[in-house]
């Protein structure tokens, strides 16, 4: 710049001030400093596609707008983990383990558990290797070992694959109606390996340990994706526990889906086997069969199941039994004759009354219910003698028998049953196995002869019972009568 545009400068900054000269440079370094972030910002924005979420939604459904829970829905942004690829290889002997892992294994559940999907893929192919086996076992001391042999011939007809993906797909409806997905991969692997302990491969160990359901870990155990799982220790709890009383959503909803499966075996199996009697087919579609329906076997299959007494005509409908007139059929004497030879006697796999070394004898009920038919028959008294299996007189008269022998012969422990009851619950203690919660008359023994002798003559299944006591729960306080 020359000597005159130096001097035009100094001379306007004379005229507008030094002071409105800095204004001018601070709005101009300003303007500058705008101009600058203004374009930085242009570069970096980047144009994003916005998409409503009702056209969205067409891409999972045509048929409308319907609810959909947010546990659907969470997949879409969570990050997704790919599927193993071995998955895609896996060829399966049986078409129904074929389809059960096309339809639940392959689903969106397991999107976001692959270890869960992978233990529950292994489980399978176990199963479809060696599952062609009976889905009960006779093992002494398992909780199966006291049920009716009625009950073997009718569920050894579901196979251990049949039994266990019945039992998978219980637990996929009932936590499915619950809304609980989230829970279906944990408890999906207890259910497919809940029976694993009667596998002919594991009949070794099952009889070391004699419990299906603790034999049922080792083969899960061996299975390395499942000991990385966080709720690995409550699948085995729920296993263990599944025939027992279980805590927690997981183990309550085996229990529950294994009894409901069990049930439609028996229903279907029961069916069947009518059909077959008369030579013809079941037609697919048919409904389970009604309970007035089902035969005597199938009861106590039933019983066995939901681990309840068979007579179940005696339970409380709410209201005291009365005392009625037996005096025209009744003899007390020939009553307790007509008991003895029920003592020790094994029907089948079950027992009705046994003797304990303590001076007691235990009757069921039943059997109560049965001298009583017999002797009134005898007698002519036909309307006792047909009563019909479920009327509930029956209480009454069992009432008024037990009364009188109370009273006339005192043969009933009272510090057993109260005097307004002509039963109650008890739980036998076995040696080995679990307890057995049953319904019975307490006698003394000494109507019946030696105890010595009863004693002698017990099964040794029934010599493994070691104590009877009183059934203390809460919710069984009130018997039956």
């Amino acid at each position: 710049m020359d000597d005159g545009g130096i001097q035009s400068v100094a001379g306007w900054c004379r005229v507008i001030g030094w002071n409105g000269c800095f204004l001018l440079l601070a709005l101009v370094l300003i303007f500058t400093i705008i101009v600058v972030l203004a374009f930085r910002r242009k570069e970096e924005t980047v144009v994003q596609k916005v998409i409503h979420l009702s056209e969205l939604s067409e891409l999972w459904t045509k048929e409308g707008t319907r609810e959909i829970h947010i546990s659907e829905l969470s997949p879409l942004w969570r990050d997704e983990q790919s599927p193993s690829e071995d998955n895609k290889t896996i060829q399966f002997q049986h078409p129904r383990a074929t389809a059960f892992m096309e339809k639940f294994i392959e689903n969106v559940w397991f999107k976001k558990f692959p270890q869960q999907k992978a233990v529950c893929t292994q489980l399978l192919l176990v199963l479809d290797q060696q599952g062609q086996c009976p889905s009960v076992v006779d093992i002494h001391g398992d909780v199966e070992s006291g049920w009716d042999e009625n009950t073997y011939r009718i569920l050894a007809q579901t196979s251990l694959l049949d039994h266990s993906l019945n039992v998978a797909e219980e637990v996929v409806s009932q936590l499915s109606e619950s809304k609980a997905w989230h829970v279906i991969p944990d408890t999906m692997i207890a259910a497919l390996a809940h029976d694993l302990g009667k596998l002919e491969s594991m009949r070794g160990y099952l009889y070391s340990l004699g419990e299906h359901p603790l034999a049922a870990g080792r083969p899960l155990g061996r299975i390395s994706e499942f000991e990385n799982l966080p709720k690995k220790d409550e699948i085995l709890q729920a296993i263990k526990l599944h025939h027992k009383m279980p805590r927690g959503l997981l183990g309550k909803t085996l229990k529950k889906a294994d009894q409901k499966a069990r049930q439609k075996e028996l229903d279907s199996n029961t069916l069947q086997n009518d059909f077959a009697d008369t030579g013809d087919k079941a037609p697919a579609s048919s409904q389970p069969i009604t309970q007035n329906t089902r035969n005597d076997a199938a009861w106590q299959a039933q019983a066995d199941i939901y681990n309840e007494d068979t007579n179940t005509n005696l339970k409380t409908p709410g209201t005291s039994p009365q005392l009625v007139d037996i005096s025209t059929w009744f003899n007390g004497s020939q009553f307790l004759d007509e008991l003895k030879p029920y003592i020790n006697k094994m029907f089948g796999r079950r027992f009705l009354a046994f003797s304990m070394s303590d001076g007691h004898v235990y009757f069921q009920a039943k059997v109560l219910e049965e001298v009583a038919r017999k002797m009134a028959e005898k007698a002519g008294c036909m309307d006792i003698a047909t009563m019909a299996q479920k009327d509930e007189s029956m209480r009454s008269v069992l009432f008024t028998i037990v009364h009188h022998l109370r009273a006339e012969h005192d043969v009933i422990d009272r510090g057993l049953i109260k005097d307004t009851f002509f039963g109650g619950y008890f739980n036998v203690t076995r040696k080995i196995g679990k307890s057995i919660k049953g319904y019975y008359t307490p006698f003394h023994a000494e109507p019946f002869g030696s105890i010595a002798e009863m004693e002698q003559t017990k099964p040794q299944m029934l010599r493994d019972i070691i104590k009877v006591s009183p059934y203390l729960d809460s919710n069984d306080l009130e018997h039956e009568n």
